[in-house]
């Protein structure tokens, strides 16, 4: 891993023969870079090619907004890897070129000059004088409201009554759509305000829509304007200053106490598919074509079907108490989620230290905790019907919205896999599994060695405290692509004093497709750390019904999916009887490499994984045959947990679909 890459930022679009979008993350995380399969703000580079580029895909007109984002082919990224540092642009840069616009081409077989490139942005604004310049620029990246095409479709309300009308775009590309949100416990409020600024279908009429009420309820509506753009321009300007309390060009400033927030949101942009006048005409052809085949076994088609089923999102959403008609998945922005983290954050730190709160807000503790409250519902809408709004002052409290920030975060992977391109070839399981990148997926014989194996495991390593049944549905020998590369490549692979074992690791089914695409990850750097016991870091049990229990199966048909992973933990760990927030530091101090989180019921004995896999060989897992022992002395825990604080030092070996009452 290069240093050299560490501030390199890459998002993707397109197809690359030989490459899935899957592989090329592989690649920038194993230089050390990092990887986005939306659109960031933060990107250096964005690596397409040149049909995504004459088509104005999407992604690629948004990243070309972003100040000093280098738009370059493949081949960068490649030449870049054999060389172990980002190369020079020049040679690999990408862009609408002056004869593309102008709708000239060379004859076959004619000389080619050379040609400057221009970035959309100097297409829209060629004919606009003056120059923005660096902060007109950084504006734009900031803000997800302007687009690149007008032919974006900006839902309408839904419960907006005019029909043939949808949300206007002016010519600069800003949409004018808004969502507010207002979250006072204190008063019993838990409010929205919607705004869109509506145009029919022949172009000529226009009108503000308002609706206003209760989170989770209809509410009140509203139509405002006299049909003329300038005056429901001027309503709609009007009622968001009236409301936030600024200016509808300042929307993204901070905002105002005792005033609406604006919720930034995603606007996906359909420009993937075929141009629309070709629509009528694919539409037929499809009906003609016979359907697409799929060509994964049935055990790994009904698991695609199980990780991207969309009512178990639903389900896990409405059980969290989000509003998913408010900000549903696919329109969440990274900043929304980020600031949802830090408002935690802060929250944490004023539990525990209410001194805190004199120093830093000038307020007492109470109120200073009810104030970053209502700013967190404010910000992540939930539903609480007609009851008050919490006050989160308790690590309990604040560990839940955790969570709730971390699913959303792992299903907003998930549902842009759903939400991917539909290839007219590819059955969209096929389309699911492959952007999955998976190195290996087999689903074992269950009369096989192997599956008994990892049967007794399961079932033997039932908690007595927990009261569960097992009916195993499938197990899957996996491997993502690069994580054996990546331990071998990093300094765990030749520890002295080496320590792997196989161990359990549990999540909700819907965190899946991130898990399964992007790895186990650690909680970000907005996060806060009191919401892990053990810090921030990847845990593991040699328990499988203590990590079954992090499956929340319930909200998804009582099945659920449990990891068994070879995770490198080093000898001796940092052993500990009782929850150290700050035990990923003391690890790192002691020149350790996990943590150990005493339990009081701890596994008998220990064997090596090869008898379930050759390639397990040297890994320490618990002896199915042995009784679970008790550990002497004092324990704050009835069984161990296991915490690393580096991705490297876990590879994902079995995935296990299992039935759980």
């Amino acid at each position: 891993m290069s240093s050299s890459f560490k501030d390199i930022h890459i998002g993707v679009a397109g197809s690359f023969p030989g490459y899935t979008q899957a592989t090329i993350e592989q690649v920038v995380k194993e230089l050390g870079g990092s990887f986005y399969y939306g659109v960031d703000d933060s990107f250096t580079h964005f690596i397409t090619n040149q049909r995504e580029v004459d088509r104005k895909n999407s992604r690629y007109i948004k990243a070309v907004k972003i100040y000093n984002c280098e738009i370059v082919s493949i081949n960068w990224l490649l030449d870049s890897q054999r060389e172990g540092k980002p190369l020079a642009v020049d040679n690999y840069a990408l862009g609408i070129t002056k004869d593309r616009v102008d709708g000239k081409n060379k004859a076959n077989g004619s000389k080619k000059s050379p040609k400057k490139k221009r970035t959309l942005e100097e297409v829209f604004h060629e004919d606009e004088d003056g120059d923005e310049g660096e902060d007109g620029a950084r504006k734009r990246v900031k803000d997800a409201q302007t687009v690149g095409s007008k032919k974006l479709n900006v839902p309408v309300d839904e419960a907006c009554y005019l029909q043939g009308h949808s949300v206007y775009i002016d010519d600069a590309g800003l949409i004018w759509d808004a969502a507010l949100n207002q979250t006072v416990a204190a008063a019993n409020n838990n409010k929205f305000y919607r705004l869109q600024l509506l145009v029919d279908s022949t172009g000529q009429n226009f009108s503000a829509w308002t609706r206003w009420g209760r989170v989770g309820e209809v509410g009140q509506n509203a139509l405002l304007g006299d049909n003329s753009l300038d005056t429901a321009t001027r309503e709609f300007e009007k009622k968001f200053k009236s409301k936030s309390g600024l200016a509808w060009e300042k929307r993204l400033d901070p905002p105002k106490k005792g005033k609406y927030t604006f919720i930034e949101r995603n606007y996906e942009e359909d420009s993937d598919d075929e141009d629309d006048n070709a629509g009528g005409k694919k539409k037929k052809e499809e009906e003609k074509r016979p359907p697409v085949q799929c060509t994964l076994t049935a055990p790994v088609q009904d698991l695609m079907s199980f990780i991207f089923n969309k009512k178990h999102f639903m389900s896990v959403m409405a059980s969290m108490s989000y509003d998913a008609l408010k900000l549903p998945l696919g329109k969440l922005s990274k900043r929304t989620l980020r600031n949802g983290f830090q408002i935690l954050k802060d929250l944490s730190e004023l539990v525990a230290n209410p001194a805190l709160a004199q120093q830093k807000y000038d307020t007492s503790s109470a109120a200073a905790m009810a104030d970053l409250s209502d700013q967190y519902f404010t910000t992540i809408p939930h539903v609480f019907g007609r009851n008050r709004p919490p006050v989160l002052n308790a690590d309990a409290q604040i560990k839940k919205e955790i969570e709730l920030l971390e699913a959303l975060t792992e299903m907003e992977v998930a549902n842009t896999i759903m939400e991917s391109k539909q290839e007219d070839n590819v059955h969209e399981l096929d389309r699911q599994f492959q952007s999955l990148g998976m190195e290996e997926m087999t689903a074992l014989d269950h009369t096989s060695a192997e599956f008994k194996e990892l049967n007794d495991y399961l079932h033997q390593s039932r908690g007595s405290t927990h009261s569960m049944a097992y009916k195993i549905i499938n197990i899957f020998r996996i491997e993502r692509q690069g994580e054996t590369d990546r331990f071998q490549s990093s300094p765990y692979a030749d520890l002295k004093n080496s320590n792997r074992r196989l161990l359990w690791h549990g999540s909700r089914s819907t965190n899946f497709g991130g898990i399964l695409s992007q790895g186990l990850r650690i909680a970000p750097p907005e996060a806060p750390v009191s919401g892990y016991m053990f810090g921030k870091g990847v845990y593991f049990a040699d328990m499988s019904s203590k990590s079954a229990g992090y499956t929340c199966s319930y909200n998804s048909g009582h099945t659920g999916l449990l990891l068994l992973c070879d995770v490198e933990l080093g000898d001796p760990m940092l052993e500990l009887n009782d929850s150290n927030y700050n035990a990923g530091s003391e690890v790192k101090a002691a020149g350790k490499y996990a943590t150990l989180g005493r339990g009081q019921y701890i596994p008998g004995a220990w064997t090596d994984a090869g008898r379930v896999h050759e390639g397990l060989r040297g890994v320490q897992m618990p002896d199915s045959s042995a009784a679970t022992a008790t550990r002497n002395g004092r324990s704050g825990l009835y069984y161990n947990e296991y915490i690393v604080y580096d991705v490297a030092q876990i590879r994902q070996r079995y995935l296990f679909q299992v039935k759980i009452n």
